[in-house]
């Protein structure tokens, strides 16, 4: 049942129109439909008369306008590799006039592919698929169910005109009965005697042997071989067979009508160059070669010339249609992608935020500039993208094969990636600019040149492959081991897999249906037909889980999810998978980044942990007096500044000019620090008394202002006022228990005015109640820091598993639909 909903499915995929019900949901397809699958998929250009002519009137049993392919033929035409492996050349026109003998009806030999094509392990899944069904067997059990059927024994007769008669009655051929061409075609395919009328008088028996020999007749031209080779579809039908020096002409084979002449090898156009003798001969040569190699596969290209008309092929623009999947390599289009990606974030994004449509901030303005900057970017990428991928994708064609698409392909590289990284290149216009205001400092900057040399290096390796490609045919790349390693692209030898994917198929479903005629099969000759139906009946219900997570990606890296299911992984799908892995580490490595940042903010303005250290001596400090009147705060130099946090925030220029007049000369050399220091200013850091006896959190002063003299690393030496808020000027901001005990700061502290006094230990009495509040309510570093993990781990997770389940999903739901779990397109009617 699996396999009949598998063909149903096929079928589906195939159909392109519901007009006709009946024949829709019966899974038949029509000329139209195989006119459009030829056109769409491999861009080829045939009549609906061209096809009932040469497809349907040998598959479809006829060629008018009604006639179709069948599920019954679809099968048949699925048959035919299998059929033509039966026999070999040789046995076929072996002598057929041998008399009956039970015992020499002994296994058909079976053709193998020429094992100098093959690799060891190609030949031995090759009979491992061979392994699944004994063909012998089977044709020898369809025999005897025909004569029985037919003649009431199942021991093989002479083939005559009277056995075929029988053998249509018995099935209820009855129209086939009388027509006499078919029975004297049928038993000369056989090699029998057709103009005989004596069922004695046969000279071949219907034996096994003759039975492979009828099936098998009319499909001598299909080459087993081809299923091993690294051969795409189209080669293997259309490129022609070797000539008789060995060569092969490709079906990319150039000439003036850009028709491929099949006729002409190597060997023969050398001799035609060699023969024209003049230099101007030679040139004109040269350029027509230069002018064919150019024009090659462009517009419309014939590729069979029948009795019904010539067959052509369109130029489909691969390297843009990322649909069908016709490019020669997955890798080449992946590389593109992150190509643009990266040529787009670093040329590109937020240009067009420097334009602005209207003046003001207000919300309609707002609106407008978010259009206009949104409008800007969606241009740029469908200009720049269509640009990027045909020319970088140039070359990369599986059908085209032209050296002027690989330097198209290499110009691109350089263009595009190159050049602009190169100072003498670059340029700025309207919304794209290829210069770096700081390019030894950007770490941005360093990180686009490490990965454009990245993609450049590999979209020339590719190109370099593509080169080569072009000195070769597909079918001498397909023969040789060497070259298909080398050059045969992603593509083709996926094409390759699903040639065997068909095979095993194949014989898997013949091997499903022998077993349907063998289980619990009677003794005696008797016919297998009830029995079949009655086995098809009690396992008609069973089913059998969908493929799990691990068992996908085991058949992805084994290759049996191409070899054995024939599932296409489009490379859209790769391309988007490890697209979204790069953003997942992208984002998580922001994310890291961006969570220090918040968090250090957070403990340094609202915690109120420094970042910014600070102390010094109060042996280098003095008390600074007005009038005999102490001002309520100290100055130091020698003041230590450690940490980041110490940076420089602005000061009024009046306060700086006060603070000046009051901050001592430089330890060493006397003189002002004021005039070319750099000044720092504080919000809320306090800075550490040191000396003797003195430990951390004894004493402490508000940093007001600093005048740094001395910068070593992060370490600075400064001239700093203290114990003066830098927000609203208090003075008197000393701290600490042992504050009233340090000199100078004491004889500040016994200067304040009761009301200070007052007013301070209100205040303080305030901040401890508000800061006991705020401990309770906001979270401890350690919390933030666990819940930024938790979030960071978790969405690694996320993502990671976003991209692992992406494969399993698609073909399980394939899987699903093949099966018939799910309802095909056809059910929709």
């Amino acid at each position: 049942a699996a396999d009949v909903k598998e063909l149903e499915y096929i079928a589906a995929l195939v159909q392109t129109t519901d007009n006709d019900k009946e024949g829709f949901v019966d899974a038949s397809i029509d000329a139209r439909d195989i006119k459009y699958h030829l056109r769409s998929r491999y861009g080829i250009r045939i009549s609906k008369e061209q096809v009932r002519k040469i497809i349907l009137s040998g598959l479809g049993g006829g060629e008018s306008e009604d006639d179709c392919l069948d599920l019954c033929e679809v099968v048949a035409a699925l048959m035919i590799p299998c059929l033509r492996k039966l026999v070999t050349d040789d046995w076929i026109k072996s002598d057929s006039s041998e008399s009956f003998n039970e015992e020499s009806d002994g296994p058909v030999s079976v053709v193998k592919s020429n094992p100098e094509e093959e690799s060891d392990d190609e030949q031995v899944k090759d009979r491992l698929f061979h392994e699944l069904v004994s063909t012998e067997e089977i044709l020898r059990d369809v025999l005897s169910n025909i004569l029985l059927l037919a003649t009431g024994s199942p021991k093989p007769q002479p083939l005559t005109k009277e056995l075929v008669r029988k053998i249509f009655a018995a099935f209820d051929e009855n129209s086939l009965v009388e027509n006499d061409e078919l029975v004297s075609e049928m038993i000369a395919a056989a090699g029998g005697d057709a103009l005989s009328e004596d069922t004695e008088g046969g000279a071949v028996l219907f034996n096994t042997k003759t039975f492979a020999r009828v099936l098998t007749s009319d499909i001598m031209l299909y080459d087993p071989s081809v299923e091993n080779r690294y051969t795409s579809n189209f080669v293997d039908a259309f490129s022609p067979a070797p000539n008789e020096g060995g060569q092969n002409t490709s079906i990319t084979a150039r000439n003036s009508s850009n028709e491929i002449d099949m006729s002409e090898g190597i060997d023969a156009q050398d001799a035609k160059k060699n023969a024209l003798g003049t230099v101007g001969d030679g040139a004109k040569v040269a350029f027509n070669t230069i002018k064919d190699d150019a024009l090659s596969g462009l517009g419309e290209t014939v590729i069979a010339d029948t009795e019904y008309g010539k067959i052509t092929k369109e130029f489909t623009f691969s390297t843009l249609d990322f649909t069908l999947d016709n490019q020669r390599s997955r890798f080449h289009v992946v590389s593109v992608w992150f190509g643009f990606i990266a040529f787009y974030l670093r040329y590109f994004y937020n240009q067009g935020n420097e334009h602005s449509v209207c003046s003001g901030d207000g919300f309609g303005c707002q609106v407008g500039q978010s259009v206009f900057n949104w409008t800007i970017v969606m241009l740029l990428l469908c200009i720049t993208g269509v640009i990027y991928f045909a020319v970088l994708g140039s070359g990369n064609d599986v059908y085209r094969r032209s050296f002027l698409d690989v330097f198209i392909g290499v110009a691109g590289v350089l263009v595009f990636v190159v050049f602009p990284l190169i100072p003498e290149f670059q340029f700025r216009a309207a919304f794209f600019s290829t210069i770096s205001e700081n390019p030894s400092d950007d770490i941005f900057h360093v990180t686009a040149v490490v990965v454009f040399a990245i993609i450049a290096t590999m979209n020339l390796y590719f190109q370099f492959t593509n080169a080569i490609r072009v000195l070769f045919s597909d079918e001498t790349i397909g023969r040789s081991k060497f070259l298909s390693r080398m050059l045969v692209g992603s593509i083709t030898r996926d094409e390759r897999h699903f040639k065997q994917a068909a095979v095993f198929k194949v014989n898997r479903m013949m091997d499903n249906a022998f077993k349907l005629h063998t289980k619990d099969k009677p003794g005696g000759p008797t016919s297998t037909h009830d029995l079949a139906l009655l086995n098809f009946n009690k396992i008609s219900d069973k089913t059998e889980p969908a493929p799990g997570f691990f068992w996908v990606w085991k058949s992805f890296f084994n290759d049996d999810l191409w070899v054995k299911e024939g599932i296409w992984i489009h490379t859209r799908l790769l391309a988007g998978m490890l697209g979204q892995i790069f953003v997942v580490i992208l984002i998580v490595a922001l994310y890291s980044v961006a969570s220090r940042f918040w968090i250090d903010d957070y403990a340094e303005n609202v915690l109120g942990e420094q970042s910014c250290k600070a102390s010094f001596d109060v042996e280098n400090c003095i008390a600074p007096q007005f009038n005999g009147i102490n001002l309520g705060f100290i100055t130091c130099t020698e003041v230590i500044l450690e940490g980041d946090g110490c940076s420089s925030n602005q000061i009024r220029e009046d306060v700086l000019k006060t603070l000046c007049e009051y901050i001592p000369p430089h330890p060493v050399t006397n003189e002002t620090v004021c005039d070319n220091a750099r000044v720092y200013s504080f919000e809320t850091e306090y800075a550490s008394v040191t000396g003797e006896n003195i430990q951390q959190g004894d004493c402490e002063a508000q940093l007001t202002a600093c005048f740094s003299y001395e910068i070593n690393d992060d370490i600075r030496r400064a001239a700093c006022v203290l114990g003066i808020g830098p927000k609203f000027f208090i003075p008197y901001m000393f701290e600490g228990p042992l504050c009233e005990s340090i000199s100078p700061i004491n004889s500040v502290l016994d200067s304040r005015p009761q009301l200070f006094r007052q007013a301070e230990t209100l205040i303080r009495d305030l901040r401890d109640t508000t800061d006991d509040l705020i401990d309770k309510i906001l979270p401890d570093i350690w919390m933030l820091r666990l819940a930024a993990t938790v979030g960071l781990v978790t969405g690694l997770i996320v993502g990671i598993s976003i991209f692992v389940h992406y494969v399993p999903s698609t073909v399980s739901t394939v899987l699903k639909f093949r099966s018939g779990v799910l309802p095909s397109l056809r059910y929709a009617v």
